[in-house]
């Protein structure tokens, strides 16, 4: 058997150029059943076993440690046997990724199922070479007794290990009677990509160098042979190693905690009867009549929660926002799709009526389409960790985790590291970046054209880990005995995947945000209420005429969405006069649609004639003939073509990729059902050629209608209790001197006074006194 024990992909950041899937690749090509992967940690794994199976190839999970032994610190390569050396290298990696390097010790008491071989870079190698034979004797017959499955891996990978190491190391193998395993180390593709990689590994430390003699691209079997030509028996010994490991990746399936709950209660027991109490709460306090919508929708969603699984999400889910709530922590109005849920309204998970607004639970959570649910919720900023920390008490640290992100290689950040390795100056590779890319000039200068090539073949590559800035996974299994773990931004652990790969391992998250505007709006809250204004956000109607004179003036400074010099120019135009137009605004803000904007304020005001289909006029008539909404896509759908909403969300998600083989076969499809009702195949083909159109455009409605509302809160705040307003305003940009400025600016000119610091009066905040502001 041949083969090599030593490949590292792109994921060992700065030290290898080859992605996963060309390792992969390339070890199928070039024929070879095995392929081992030793990485400086586990990010690839995953992607690696299951490539590996697809080619029908055997893979073996290696890690490259650094083991700290009497100070000297050394490289070696360690691989999984079985099941228990997949726990205790799960142990080492997470060591390791905390702390850079393991202790001896440490290593000996979590050995069991794994195999160490010798990197061509340990103390071994150094001794050998200094002929300190006796003493390089000595250290294997240590490493021998501490270690049950301890092998010698020999490298020939440059002269000095091929000449003044290998033969010597060939003869204590013999002596001492331990196998000598081929250790070819592989770090790019090809031969020809050694001057790129040389140029890569510099990015990290100016001083690295390749060694003249070495060739660390993937060699196929012939080259193998060739260079382990006086050493053939090693690929005898590989031959039986490799038959020893027996180790399959089989991770658990994993699933959320269970919600505990008394008496043995079910979850989907549990989950219906405070979704169904709290329905009728909601009902009372708006003074809704007709509840038969309401309850059948409820049943509807309870019964798809139910089906998909996910009655414990909810439920936990539940207990956070509630948890928060019961601290004096405000809770966003919702986010996202999940606002389109009345389950999620009904236990106070959103505060969005989805009935109302004619927001789809389907777009949410499609009951024909194997996908999670994804429920995002916003927390003052100053006080989100708190619940974070919450979760992390009630359900163990060893079953909280944050999420790995991946910062990549950019073709303009390429250009500047690559410029920098050359030696060219920062301005200077902003000159090529401004002039060359931006300018499309011709590029006559052959050093410039080299940079720009060799950017070009690092793009992608992964350069670096971050923490996912709001995700964290609740897992009913311990993380630390299953996944590879590092340390994060957290206080608590970071999984080694990002959040794609979790989501194909059955891990849900949980995104936890925090928002400055929420801070001032409870803080404003709070204000009030040691003024003897006693006010809840619930209190606030929905047509005030201040705010909506304060919205049509575009005074809208700190406010939620609405302060930049592009949205209130959409604001004078369109001069919002009920809540719908700031939902419209939301949609419509953004690029892409925003060409729309100027039809729909000509239409609203009747300066433009417009006509709908009288079968869509229910649909299209609230934004004047114009797709704004995701939701309406899947609502003409159902009208027109008799979709169900999960189908119609298919749809919406399938014509969205903009794939001309989907689109025609959702056209088929869409012509099909439309002429089941009897729809002419000329109207049917309009329609759908109306909706592709707008595909790109529609913007999720449940969002919108949940950030317009923390909008129009602000403003109804800034425009009845100004001077409250502005205060904690002034106190959440406290240490951004332009917008204390600015704010500053706009107290004066309504005839505010603001005025110094007072010793008895002030505060760490900015207070407020009639027709005065207190400087903190």
């Amino acid at each position: 058997m041949i083969g090599s024990l030593y490949n590292q992909s792109a994921y060992s950041m700065l030290k290898s150029m080859i992605p996963i899937e060309d390792l992969v690749r390339l070890t199928k090509e070039k024929g070879y059943s095995f392929l081992a992967l030793t990485d400086d940690n586990l990010h690839g794994m995953i992607r690696f076993f299951s490539l590996c199976k697809l080619e029908n190839i055997k893979p073996i999970l290696g890690l490259k440690i650094f083991v700290l032994d009497n100070d000297i610190k050394q490289e070696y390569l360690v691989y999984v046997k079985t099941q228990k050396g997949y726990e205790n290298l799960l142990y080492l990696n997470n060591i390791q990724q905390s702390n850079e390097s393991i202790a001896l010790e440490v290593i000996k008491d979590h050995a069991e199922g794994l195999s160490f071989v010798t990197s061509g870079n340990s103390q071994l190698e150094n001794l050998i070479r200094q002929d300190k034979l006796t003493e390089a004797i000595e250290y294997i017959n240590k490493y021998k007794l501490l270690f049950e499955d301890f092998n010698l891996g020999l490298s020939l990978d440059t002269f000095l290990l091929e000449i003044g190491v290998a033969p010597k190391l060939k003869k204590i193998a013999e002596e001492i009677k331990i196998k000598l395993l081929p250790i070819h180390k592989t770090l790019y593709l090809n031969p020809d990509d050694r001057f790129v990689f040389e140029a890569f590994i510099q990015i990290d430390q100016a001083n690295n160098k390749l060694d003249e003699s070495a060739d660390y691209s993937m060699f196929d079997q012939n080259q193998l042979k060739q260079l382990f030509s006086e050493y053939l028996f090693v690929f005898d010994h590989l031959e039986q190693w490799v038959k020893d490991i027996a180790f399959d990746l089989k991770l658990p399936k994993f699933s959320l905690p269970k919600y505990p709950l008394k008496n043995n209660e079910s979850s989907k027991t549990y989950l219906e009867a405070i979704a169904k109490l709290g329905l009728q709460k909601r009902l009372d306090q708006a003074q809704i009549k007709d509840h038969k919508n309401y309850q059948e929708r409820l049943l509807f969603e309870l019964d798809v929660i139910h089906k998909m699984g996910y009655d414990d999400y909810f439920l936990i889910v539940f207990d956070i926002v509630r948890y928060a709530k019961s601290q004096g922590i405000l809770v966003g109005p919702g986010r996202g799709s999940a606002a389109g849920s009345l389950v999620s309204y009904s236990i106070g998970i959103t505060d969005i009526d989805p009935i109302k607004y004619d927001l789809l639970f389907e777009r949410f959570l499609n009951p024909e389409r194997n996908s999670p649910p994804d429920i995002d919720l916003d927390f003052p900023d100053d006080r989100r960790d708190e619940v974070i920390q919450y979760v992390v008490n009630k359900y163990g640290i060893d079953h909280v985790a944050s999420i790995t992100t991946f910062g990549t290689f950019q073709f303009k950040s390429s250009v500047r590291d690559i410029a920098r390795v050359m030696g060219l100056e920062p301005k200077e590779a902003g000159r090529i970046i401004n002039t060359v890319l931006e300018s499309n000039e011709k590029i006559a200068d052959p050093n410039i054209e080299n940079i720009l090539r060799l950017a070009k073949q690092i793009e992608g590559l992964p350069r670096h880990t971050g923490t996912h800035a709001a995700g964290i996974i609740i897992s009913s299994h311990s993380l630390e005995k299953n996944l590879p773990l590092q340390s994060g931004s957290f206080s608590f652990k970071q999984i080694q995947f990002d959040s794609a790969t979790l989501e194909k391992l059955g891990l849900l998250k949980i995104d936890f945000l925090g928002l400055r505007n929420l801070a001032v709006i409870k803080n404003i809250l709070n204000m009030m209420e040691e003024k003897n204004i006693h006010f809840k956000l619930t209190d606030i109607p929905l047509d005030d005429k201040k705010t909506y004179e304060l919205l049509a003036d575009a005074n809208t400074d700190g406010i939620f969405q609405l302060e930049s010099a592009g949205i209130k120019q959409v604001l004078r135009k369109l001069k919002p006069r009920e809540f719908d137009d700031i939902v419209a605004v939301l949609a419509l803000f953004r690029p892409g649609p925003m060409d729309q904007i100027d039809t729909y304020i000509r239409r609203r005001n009747n300066e433009e004639p417009y006509t709908i289909d009288p079968i869509l006029e229910p649909i299209l008539k609230p934004t004047y003939g114009i797709i704004i909404y995701q939701e309406q896509i899947m609502q003409i759908a159902r009208v027109f073509a008799g979709y169900t909403f999960a189908e119609a969300d298919l749809l919406r998600r399938g014509i969205s990729k903009k794939d001309l083989t989907i689109l025609e076969n959702e056209r088929t499809k869409f012509i099909n059902k439309s002429i089941e009702l009897n729809r002419s195949v000329e109207k049917a083909n309009e329609i759908y050629d109306y909706i592709v159109h707008f595909a790109d455009y529609g913007f999720n409605k449940s969002h919108s209608v949940a950030y317009a509302l923390i909008a129009y809160q602000m403003a109804y705040l800034k425009a009845n209790y100004y001077p409250i307003f502005m205060s904690n305003l002034l106190t959440s940009v406290i240490g951004d001197e332009r917008q204390t400025l600015s704010y500053i600016d706009d107290l004066k000119s309504k005839g505010y006074r603001v005025v110094a610091p007072d010793i008895e009066h002030s505060t760490l905040m900015y207070r407020t006194n009639e027709d005065v502001v207190l400087l903190p």
